[in-house]
């Protein structure tokens, strides 16, 4: 082999191996990457929860499931999965977007495992039995709420429990957390390396209730085509809400007060 066709080779080799060490490290990495929790202790959450009149929200047995906004018991009660960082009681805002779009009835924020107060660590496992026991301590169905990460978390509650969800408002979701992956990360090979899916589309392709999809023209975390991609998917009654000049954080903030009340009229039609 001449000297220059050993230097080529040797430098392939070299960018070979650095390249499947980032694929290493991505794999290894990629819940610390996807999922951002912030924790505080009990007190610390219950005095937050106080401070915004809220209380623990807590299953039959008397276990945490997360936070709840009071409201009348005869009416549509929600619940919301939130995105991927911060903690439950973050989400007061969209308590508020929901009031004023309609909701008269008792408002939860499920806690995740890892987040607030809330024991063990986040994963598609983890936060799928818990989507699943917020929704079992429900009375009856209950209009759910999933903002970006929440949107998978809220699917995957919907497949598996679709008598207790009436309709879905989906905020900035994705068709599948791989494609979302694949967007970002063009470069690497992150459908044979991901270990949470959270593939809405598949989750929601016998889904019948209404879907309203509120996407975000300029959000740069959760392409707008995927979510578009997830609305064609969808097969039963539904509606896409597109937010103009808005980012991914935006989209809740940006809709009108009179386009949240259309979107409670269509998801959540009087009891």
């Amino acid at each position: 082999m001449s000297v220059p066709l050993a230097l080529l080779a040797r430098a392939f080799l070299i960018a070979a191996l650095g390249y499947l060490l980032v694929c290493l490290y991505v794999f290894i990495r990629q819940r610390a990457m996807l999922y951002h929790p912030q924790a505080f202790s009990e007190e610390q959450m219950l005095q937050r929860a106080h401070e915004a009149g809220m209380s623990r929200w807590l299953d039959k047995s008397g276990k945490p499931l997360g936070w709840m906004a009071g409201g009348d018991a005869d009416e549509i009660p929600v619940v919301i999965f939130q995105g991927n960082a911060g903690n439950a009681l973050d989400r007061l805002f969209l308590i508020e977007r929901l009031r004023k779009a309609g909701a008269r009835g008792r408002i939860h924020v499920a806690d995740y495992p890892g987040y607030g107060s809330a024991p063990g660590k986040p994963t598609q496992r983890s936060l799928t039995e818990m989507a699943q026991r917020a929704l079992d301590a429900m009375p009856g169905s209950a209009l759910v709420v999933g903002e970006s990460l929440g949107t998978g978390v809220a699917a995957q509650g919907a497949t598996s429990r679709p008598d207790k969800v009436r309709g879905l408002i989906l905020i900035t979701p994705f068709e599948s957390m791989a494609s979302a992956a694949a967007y970002h990360y063009p470069w690497l090979p992150v459908r044979a390396l991901l270990l949470d899916r959270f593939d809405s589309a598949a989750a929601l392709k016998n889904f019948t209730n209404p879907v309203a999809i509120i996407v975000a023209d300029d959000d740069e975390t959760t392409p707008p085509d995927g979510a578009r991609r997830l609305f064609a998917a969808l097969t039963g009654s539904k509606k896409l809400f597109d937010v103009k000049n808005a980012g991914h954080n935006e989209a809740a903030s940006n809709l009108t007060d009179s386009e949240w009340r259309e979107i409670w009229k269509f998801v959540a039609p009087a009891l």
